[in-house]
């Protein structure tokens, strides 16, 4: 088993600004799903903090945003609050991360918006990943 950890945080007070930009609804279509567009009805620290989330998803990923696109990335809620990952357009992450364990952790506070994403990834050699890295 293997376990790769992301952490982004959001000035939500420079969100609240790009929102109120000319370019805040290319910036919230390429960026969101519809269903996280209807949960966050605008709000920043909503719209901040699930971008947080998919920064912190890409970087335990990774590759960030090469090759896999912020859409592909949906933050979604239990009934019941607990965020989770939905890999949402059926087009494969890198690495086959689409298929990672994903668990996400979400807070905002004033004008700071912070995520952490934890991934389990299936073991899929005896090789630690020391040996895998001074393998290439």
């Amino acid at each position: 088993m293997s376990v790769r950890i992301g952490v982004d945080a959001c000035d939500l007070t420079l969100l609240a600004r790009q929102l109120q930009s000319p370019t805040a609804a290319r910036f919230l279509s390429n960026t969101f799903t519809e269903g996280e567009l209807q949960y966050c009805q605008g709000r920043a620290d909503r719209l901040g903090v699930r971008w947080a989330a998919k920064e912190a998803v890409a970087k335990a990923v990774g590759s960030g945003f090469r090759g896999l696109s912020p859409q592909q990335i949906e933050i979604r809620r239990e009934p019941g609050g607990r965020p989770w990952v939905h890999a949402t357009t059926g087009l494969p992450w890198p690495d086959d991360a689409h298929l990672w364990e994903w668990s996400v952790s979400l807070g905002h506070e004033t004008d700071l918006a912070i995520a952490a994403a934890i991934a389990v990834l299936p073991t899929q050699s005896s090789r630690t990943p020391l040996e895998e890295r001074n393998s290439r």
